[in-house]
């Protein structure tokens, strides 16, 4: 069950059962922010639609930043998606700054910002968002005072930088460690296997809490999408886990962070929610937490979770309805 193995692949009706069972565990979402309640930039909202446009170049007069997925919106795997490069820099040439809220969590800012420059991407550290800036800000400000010793899950994982919090490098294949963690995050599933998950479940039943740094279920690749910690923690709550915690897209603490980045960036803290985009290509992670989050929501379908289709009838079944629909960045 290695998650780069042909037999993880994960459909698309697969994974919004998924995300629909984890709906519990997610900010609300409720008719106040679909898109009739949105600024009428199109006679589509009136009648309750989102409106549509074929690039996110074309809308940018709407906005005055931006809050950019990265997985299906920027890239796929290590391509670039075509127009990402346009929009970076017509958003700069407009002065319009832009930030890159991602679910990743297994590397700091600094290497996905470095990443990204690698990739042809105008995108630096500064304007990265990762969920581990979330969980790494809970662990040092709200984390209960007795927790000491952090496991990490994932041997890909950098190592967080939380004062007083030793980490607990984890392996499937020994039983040193698990019992000493106070805690256990999983910042990511690089090498996800059965023997990890059947760990981890035996932690968890033992009453180990839970860190999930990417409530992602899946991430698009060119050829498939992948398991993401989201999968794996839905698999935990399946087996009777109860102290899961979330951090990331869509809890509301990533956008917290962000919005202070922006504000950071602009240097001052009036910035109107409902001029900043949240485009990302998952309703569930990017429509219903940037709704949730008081922003305009804007849902990429020509790349990412509905490449193949699908998105209208996802929308159908879930609810979530995003401002605005766009085939491309």
């Amino acid at each position: 069950m290695n998650n780069a193995s042909a037999q993880n692949f994960l459909k698309i009706d697969d994974i919004l059962n998924v995300y629909e069972d984890l709906r519990p565990i997610m900010p609300p979402y409720s008719s106040a922010h679909s898109p009739a309640h949105s600024p009428a930039h199109s006679s589509a909202h009136t009648s309750g639609q989102a409106a549509k446009a074929a690039r996110m170049r074309d809308l940018l007069d709407h906005f005055d930043a931006l809050m950019l997925d990265g997985f299906g919106v920027l890239n796929v795997g290590r391509e670039i998606i075509p127009g990402a490069v346009e929009l970076l820099t017509m958003a700069a040439e407009k002065d319009i700054p832009v930030l890159v809220v991602t679910n990743g969590a297994t590397q700091d800012e600094q290497v996905i910002g470095h990443k990204y420059a690698q990739m042809g991407l105008p995108v630096s550290p500064p304007q990265v968002v990762s969920s581990r800036a979330a969980i790494t800000h809970w662990l040092t400000h709200n984390r209960p005072p007795q927790w000491h010793y952090i496991g990490v899950g994932d041997d890909m994982t950098a190592d967080l930088a939380v004062d007083d919090v030793t980490l607990i490098r984890l392996s499937p294949d020994k039983a040193d460690g698990w019992a000493d963690c106070d805690a256990i995050a999983i910042m990511g599933v690089t090498a996800w296997n059965m023997a990890w998950q059947a760990r981890l479940t035996e932690a968890a039943l033992a009453g180990c809490p839970v860190l999930i740094a990417n409530p992602d279920v899946a991430a698009p690749h060119p050829d498939r999408f992948s398991h993401e910690p989201g999968y794996f923690a839905w698999q935990l709550m399946q087996a009777g886990a109860t102290d899961i915690r979330w951090f990331g897209k869509p809890h509301q603490t990533h956008f917290a962070i962000a919005m202070q980045r922006l504000e950071t960036m602009v240097g001052h803290n009036t910035l109107d929610r409902k001029r900043i985009a949240m485009v990302g290509d998952t309703l569930h992670t990017d429509i219903l937490g940037g709704a949730a989050a008081g922003l305009t929501t804007v849902l990429v379908t020509g790349h990412g979770m509905f490449r193949d289709g699908g998105a209208e009838a996802a929308m159908a079944k879930t609810g979530i309805r995003p401002d605005f629909i766009i085939d491309t960045v």
